[in-house]
């Protein structure tokens, strides 16, 4: 019974001494599982952790790397939340400033406020703003909504896109050379009771065993000033995981194009094959998203092709019925002046028949030619035909043959000015 308890003691006195020798080392990121991204490194305090940024102008980027874009900078003191990392990368909450861009077509805006919305769509995606990239190009993923998610609007819409706060889920990242942990995380080592040959000691808890080859798990802990734990993230998307993804895009594209010209819209889903287009890590997804990109290039231009003509039949059926609508018109007027015998200018002539005093006129077109004569009989013998003198008329009578005139003679009973 002894033996064991002096085991004890030794073991509790050694972890104490390793826990103590941790704290002092610097931090150090050790190379982890290539494979996977994650680093394992003994030194590195419980997720989540505080770090304070040791130098002026870091950036925080998209992603774990310089080729992606980057989001803000940082300044020598400021602190941040870290909730992973991936090689010599710490990912972290993103710092106060950040934002995100969702696509306008699945946010709802809240009436009643217009600083708050709800996700219309399923796993509609999120992407890392930046001051310096167009919400187009923003083409890093952040988290995926589903309907019924709310988002929080910073009253900015740019390209069909929605500036939100950055939504549970949404990290960033910055370089770990630029970090270091304020303090371990590990709890305090309990002191070790003095015993007394008069007390026995109470006997030892059982030591966890854990089965052959596997690592004892590290105590996720957090001091009373930070936030409650959170899992690691998960490792990047592996080449098969992208094929996956650029499948199930791909089929999203042709279900696209069996939609009318009209009601197509291939925007959302050009932004996520340009993403994947972009992936220098997956070779042979980007060449096929390369190639799937410039058919749906292609898409769109047989989209505006199809579009400009429907234009042109719209204008040309408009044209049409103007044309029509003008020949109604002309044809109303040509019935209109069939009740004429003649149509000319009234002028006066001092010409004498058989009947004496009567009046006759003159009536000539519009070169100024003598067309006939006219004679007033009936109702236009009480007319003042002065006031048509010179003027273009209509005579509404009977046309008869006068070869002593050598013209017609309209014998009118009545008599129209004309425009």
């Amino acid at each position: 019974m002894e033996s064991c308890i002096r085991l004890a003691v030794v073991i509790i006195t050694a972890s104490i001494s390793m826990t103590a020798f941790a704290a002092e080392q610097p931090f150090v990121p050790a190379a982890g599982n290539v494979a996977t991204g994650e680093v394992n490194d003994a030194n590195l305090p419980a997720l989540p952790f505080m770090a304070e940024i040791t130098s002026d102008d870091v950036y925080v980027r998209s992603g774990p790397g310089t080729n992606y874009y980057y989001c803000g900078k940082l300044r020598k003191t400021d602190k941040v939340r870290v909730v992973g990392s991936r090689f010599s990368w710490l990912q972290i909450s993103p710092p106060q400033g950040s934002y995100s861009w969702i696509s306008k077509q699945y946010v709802q805006i809240d009436p009643q406020n217009s600083t708050s919305g709800s996700v219309i769509g399923e796993a509609v995606r999120v992407y890392a703003g930046s001051d310096d990239v167009q919400p187009m190009h923003s083409t890093t993923m952040q988290v995926k909504l589903n309907k019924g998610d709310k988002v929080s609007l910073l009253g900015e819409e740019k390209d069909g896109y929605c500036k939100i706060t950055p939504p549970e889920g949404a990290y960033l990242w910055v370089s770990n050379q630029y970090a270091k942990p304020l303090g371990t995380l590990m709890p305090a080592p309990q002191a070790i009771p003095a015993m007394t040959p008069s007390t026995p000691p109470a006997p030892a808890a059982p030591f966890p065993t854990t089965p052959a080859g596997t690592a004892p798990a590290k105590p996720q802990t957090s001091s009373p000033n930070e936030p409650p734990t959170m899992p690691s993230p998960e490792p990047l998307p592996a080449e098969d995981v992208k094929m996956t993804e650029f499948k199930a895009i791909k089929s999203r594209v042709e279900a696209e194009k069996l939609k009318p010209f009209e009601q197509q819209n291939f925007s959302e889903l050009k932004k996520e094959v340009t993403a994947l287009a972009a992936d220098r890590q997956s070779v042979r997804v980007s060449r096929n998203a390369q190639a799937l990109l410039k058919n749906i290039e292609r898409f769109e231009l047989v989209k505006e092709i199809a579009k400009a003509a429907k234009l042109q039949e719209e204008q040309f059926g408009q044209t049409t019925e103007r044309i029509e609508a003008a020949k109604s018109e002309k044809l109303a007027q040509v019935e209109d002046l069939s009740m004429f015998a003649v149509i000319g200018t009234l002028k006066e002539t001092t010409l004498f028949l058989e009947t004496p005093g009567a009046k006759y006129f003159r009536v000539l077109d519009s070169e100024g030619k003598t067309l006939c004569y006219a004679h007033p009989t009936g109702t236009a013998l009480d007319e003042d035909l002065s006031k048509f003198v010179d003027k273009k008329v209509g005579l509404v009578g009977t046309i008869e043959p006068r070869p002593e005139l050598g013209e017609a003679l309209v014998q009118f009973t009545n008599v129209v000015e004309l425009p």
